[in-house]
């Protein structure tokens, strides 16, 4: 009867790793070579051309959760916010609009508010001039964001049974365009994207900030001390890629004060549209 046992409990045990391992990213045989990155990248940049110019791809509408959480112990808002959004395109750019404000409908001012909100975004993405229009066609992966970086290939995996490329990926060391705060921080990012091979787009990044930088003048605004994305992504029956989870966590100095804080985002509810709303 022990022996019956015992055998009954490895049993168990075989079937319980074999489940949580099917959760897991599924490293492939090396049946071919991992391609240079210099193609993955190519390939990233044609795909989101693509995308960015697409005129007859599916369009979405989607409910966006939003939490921010202060994560200072001497805060005086330790309570989270939370925001709930509809999201639409407009004019191939997402345009966020708030519906509730903790878990309430908003009142009749907020409403206007919104109203208002959403006819200046309106104006100024539909009145766009050629050079913005031009940006926009490009995508949000450009050759310009890409060349900051060094980019290796180190695997091929499944995720959600696609063959995916993971790459990891640090700041070259030659001399980086750095005008911007927005310079600055990408000059200072490392980590790693999940390629899907098939469709060249992205499946899930991590990224962190590998040192601290000054804000303003000599510092005087302060400075951005940790700042640390992780985004995930699905593939929808058409084919289009959209943001279902993304996590930032930023630690930051202002004058005296040190401020810590992670903004969670969660997207679902998905349902396509057939027209642009316009």
């Amino acid at each position: 009867m022990k022996r019956q046992t015992s055998a009954h409990y490895r049993v168990s045990a075989v079937l319980l790793i074999a489940e949580l391992l099917a959760f897991c990213p599924k490293v492939l045989p090396a049946a071919e070579r991992l391609p240079p990155a210099s193609e993955v990248t190519r390939r990233m940049i044609e795909r989101a051309q693509t995308v960015a110019r697409a005129e007859q791809a599916p369009k979405y509408q989607y409910e966006k959760r939003s939490v921010l959480e202060n994560l200072e112990p001497a805060s005086q808002t330790p309570k989270p916010e939370e925001k709930l959004y509809r999201v639409t395109l407009i004019a191939g750019v997402p345009f966020n609009r708030l519906i509730k404000i903790q878990g309430r409908d908003l009142t009749a001012e907020e409403l206007k508010e919104q109203d208002r909100k959403e006819e200046r975004f309106r104006q100024r993405f539909l009145s766009a001039d050629g050079k913005q229009l031009a940006a926009r066609n490009e995508g949000w992966v450009t050759p310009e964001l890409l060349d900051r970086y060094q980019f290796t290939v180190v695997e091929r995996v499944l995720l959600t049974n696609r063959p995916t490329l993971v790459l990891t990926f640090k700041p070259r060391l030659a001399k980086l365009p750095s005008k911007t705060v927005r310079d600055k921080l990408l000059n200072r990012l490392e980590g790693t994207v999940w390629i899907d091979e098939a469709d060249a787009d992205a499946a899930r990044l991590s990224t962190r900030l590998t040192e601290s930088f000054a804000l303003g003048w000599l510092g005087m605004l302060g400075s951005l001390s940790q700042c640390e994305l992780t985004l995930e992504r699905q593939r929808m029956p058409g084919g289009t890629w959209v943001n279902t989870r993304q996590v930032l966590l930023l630690q930051c100095r202002r004058l005296a004060t040190t401020m810590r804080f992670r903004v969670t985002e969660d997207s679902s509810r998905f349902k396509e549209v057939a027209t642009q709303a316009e």
